[in-house]
């Protein structure tokens, strides 16, 4: 179980049960580096969606350009349209795929799928459904979030989808997103100004399942989580 208390904060307990996490913070860096983090606590292979992933000049590096990513596990979305949401084509899909007496759940399962941006069917279909959960990490949504909807009703159905796939969703953020974030089972803000002052910043919780052991507004202080300061103090790929 997690904790609010920093010392027995376990970042693999995130993913089990097959939740969601939204992770939000200003520096781009930290926020980055601490996804990292996470989905490698959660899954030792996990997949990695860069999305749009040339920042303006003067950013620092994240972890795929770092090359801490393997490439067989790195989806590049270098085309903002491989990253937006599919509604139009879905719409005629829907017609070839569904049959007259397909039950509710299922018709709305593959609406959930086939409206993903390109990219997000693509890791999809590479994975099958078949396999074991794996966690995927999203870094940079907000270089892509006018393209999606606002509303926690909107983006709850994105959220399902992923965890039918089934993955385990951790999505990265820079700057402060909209209310759709509460779509997610766990939202966080990283407060660090940057990565070289990252001793100074906690990770607050926004939401969190009861059950989590998690303190809803209470700050947990980034130095104090087991197994970060190796991977935000790293200049290679981290042991």
């Amino acid at each position: 179980m997690a904790s609010s208390d920093p010392a027995t904060f376990d970042l693999a307990s995130l993913g089990r049960g097959g939740l969601s996490t939204f992770l939000w913070g200003e520096s781009r860096t930290v926020v980055n580096r601490l996804l990292f983090a996470m989905v490698r606590a959660v899954d030792p292979e996990p997949l990695w969606l860069d999305l749009a992933p040339h920042g303006p000049p003067g950013e620092e590096p994240g972890p795929a350009e770092l090359g801490w990513i393997p490439k067989d596990r790195l989806f590049l979305a270098e085309d903002p349209d491989l990253a937006r949401p599919q509604d139009a084509v879905a719409n005629m899909a829907l017609l070839n795929v569904v049959r007259a007496d397909e039950p509710a759940s299922s018709v709305a399962k593959v609406a959930d799928f086939v409206r993903l941006a390109p990219i997000a069917q693509e890791i999809i279909s590479r994975v099958g459904p078949d396999r074991p959960r794996h966690a995927l990490a999203v870094s940079n949504s907000d270089r892509v979030r006018p393209d999606y909807p606002h509303s926690v009703e909107g983006i709850q159905p994105i959220v399902a989808a992923l965890l039918d796939a089934p993955l385990t969703p951790f999505i990265a953020a820079q700057g402060k997103p909209g209310a759709g974030r509460m779509a997610f089972a766990f939202v966080f803000e990283v407060r660090a100004s940057d990565l070289a002052h990252w001793r100074e910043g906690s990770l607050v919780p926004e939401k969190a399942p009861s059950e989590s052991g998690i303190r809803v507004g209470v700050p947990i202080p980034l130095p104090g989580i087991p197994g970060l300061g190796e991977i935000l103090d790293a200049s290679s790929i981290p042991k």
